[in-house]
């Protein structure tokens, strides 16, 4: 690592170095790493503790102390906008008041408030938009101990409404991630069911009781949430092969269809008539479905054929139900 450019450079430095190494450095490995003699980094350590940044010595190595602990973080105006939409996202992701989202707000308000006290303002109000919605405490005590459980690596003995079947069974999850979902405000745990004996997406919310254990469990090196969740539209994916799905947009849509870029494998494909063909290749048609009635007319399931029945089937329906 090159030479910081100066003490207060160097002192952010040190605290994310350590941050990045949970088991510990010694002031010569922080010394070497960041180009200055380790008596300096002893300097640079009591000054760090002073200001808040807790530490516990075991032997010659320093560990950053996370209980006492107090993490400060320079941010420019165009870096506290990208905190901000990500706030805004998050109070509008749940319908419920989730206590532990209204304190996140209100801390990170708190910290970029003499920087920038306009969006501080606005991240506050978004926080009290959150904190006056419904109060559901099973889900906040569920989301808590799966929450505690991923970051122990620790089983949680679980009780579990199927949508489908509409029965509650008893199962002994290892929670490997948790996935929120812009589709209906919904959140996810990945993980592996002991119960069915692979890996399993359960959504937090039909979760009906759920108990920390202490039996422990490590993730696979081989877990690769951003490779499973590649070809899911939302969180649902599959082992099996992708599915090929061909829309056809009308030109009343193209625009807006083109302004987004709605999955990584999408290819769209402009037709003479100024329609355009729209391909994508998902796990599962369970997700994409409800985008798809979103477009209404303006859309023609084109393949595959069981997910054009499927619509077709709907649409006969509803239009049975208006008297059409």
């Amino acid at each position: 690592m090159h030479r910081t450019e100066s003490k207060y450079e160097r002192l952010d430095a040190i605290e994310r170095l350590l941050a990045r190494h949970p088991e510990g450095l010694t002031t010569g490995e922080i010394g070497r790493a960041l180009g200055v003699n380790p008596s300096t980094i002893y300097r640079d350590l009591n000054l760090l503790e002073s200001r808040g940044t807790g530490f516990i010595q075991n032997g010659r190595r320093y560990v950053v102390d996370h209980r006492r602990s107090i993490h400060q973080v320079k941010l420019t105006n165009n870096e506290i906008l990208a905190l901000y939409l990500a706030a805004r996202l998050l109070s509008r992701h749940s319908d419920e008041h989730n206590p532990h989202v209204v304190f996140a707000l209100e801390k990170l308000a708190d910290s970029i408030n003499s920087k920038s006290p306009i969006i501080a303002r606005h991240i506050v109000q978004a926080a009290t938009a959150v904190r006056y919605r419904r109060v559901h405490r099973e889900y906040v005590e569920t989301l808590e101990i799966l929450t505690q459980a991923w970051a122990e690596g620790r089983k949680v003995a679980l009780l579990y409404q199927s949508y489908q079947k509409d029965e509650t069974t008893e199962r002994m999850f290892q929670p490997y991630f948790i996935e929120p979902s812009g589709i209906g405000y919904a959140c996810y745990v990945i993980g592996f069911d002991e119960l069915r004996g692979e890996l399993r997406t359960f959504k937090v919310e039909r979760i009906r009781a759920a108990r920390l254990t202490n039996e422990r469990f490590a993730i696979p090196m081989a877990f690769d949430p951003q490779h499973l969740l590649a070809s899911a539209w939302g969180v649902v994916w599959r082992d099996e092969e992708t599915i090929e799905i061909v829309l056809r947009f009308s030109e009343q849509v193209v625009r807006r269809v083109k302004e987004s870029v709605w999955h990584h494998s999408q290819r769209i494909e402009d037709l003479p008539d100024g329609a355009c063909l729209f391909t994508v290749r998902v796990g599962s048609t369970l997700e994409i479905k409800p985008w798809i009635r979103q477009w209404g007319a303006d859309v023609e399931v084109l393949a595959p054929d069981t997910l054009r029945a499927e619509i077709i089937s709907e649409v006969r329906a509803m239009g049975g139900m208006y008297g059409v």
